[in-house]
Parts: structure tokens; sequence; C-alpha cells
């Protein structure tokens, strides 16, 4: 049974270790008529201007503001001022109550209305 804790420990670790980024981010806009793709992370050397076409585009990676797609094949970075995102966002919180009162009254953070 050991080997089996292990494995999941390790697995745990693996996951943490992962990009922040969730597989269902898209990219579903761009502001403006262009977006520049670049070859790296980074805007010091210039990019390339493309049209927007095929979207929504999965992100794959996220580093130093700039997002990571695949564009007809190959890996390319996009500055993510230029783009619209739409994140994958989930929730912890159970829906909200209207008929429970929210009293919070002995430790910061214990109340339910934490999850607002």
């Amino acid at each position: 049974m050991f080997p089996i804790k292990r494995f999941a420990a390790i697995a745990m670790l693996f996951s943490l270790a992962l990009p922040g980024v969730q597989a269902a981010d898209l990219i579903t806009g761009i502001k403006g008529k262009q977006v520049e793709l670049f070859d790296v992370a980074d805007d010091a050397k210039p990019g390339r201007k493309v049209d927007a076409s095929g979207l929504p585009w999965t992100i794959k990676e996220e580093k130093n503001s700039f997002l990571k797609v695949t564009l007809g094949g190959k890996d390319a970075w996009i500055d993510s001022m230029q783009v619209n995102v739409v994140r994958d966002a989930k929730s912890d919180c159970p829906p909200k109550n209207s008929t429970q009162p929210d009293i919070g009254a002995v430790l910061p953070g214990a109340a339910p209305s934490r999850c607002r």
C-alpha cells in the first residue's frame, strides 16, 4: 500500500509543477485589426503582425504576460494586452442562501460570506 501513497504524492507534486494555465483558457478576440506574434515570451525584438483567424485559440502556457498558442502548427507568443481572454474559473463556494443570516462575529474569514 505504501507504493500507492508514494505514487499519489508524486502525482500531486507533478500537477502543482505544471504551468498556471488551465486547459480551457482561450483567446477569444484581439484588440485591433492584427495581433503581433513573437518567437519568445519577450517583446525586445519586433514580432510579426498577422490577422486573427481560427479563433478561439487555446492558451498552452503563460509567461511574462505573454500567452503561448499554436497557430498554423507552430508555437508563438502573444502579448496578453493585445487579446481578450476567457478564463476557466471555478468556485469552491456553495450557492448563496438568502434565507440564512450572514453572521461571522468570531473569526475573520469564518463567515459564509468569505466566498462573495
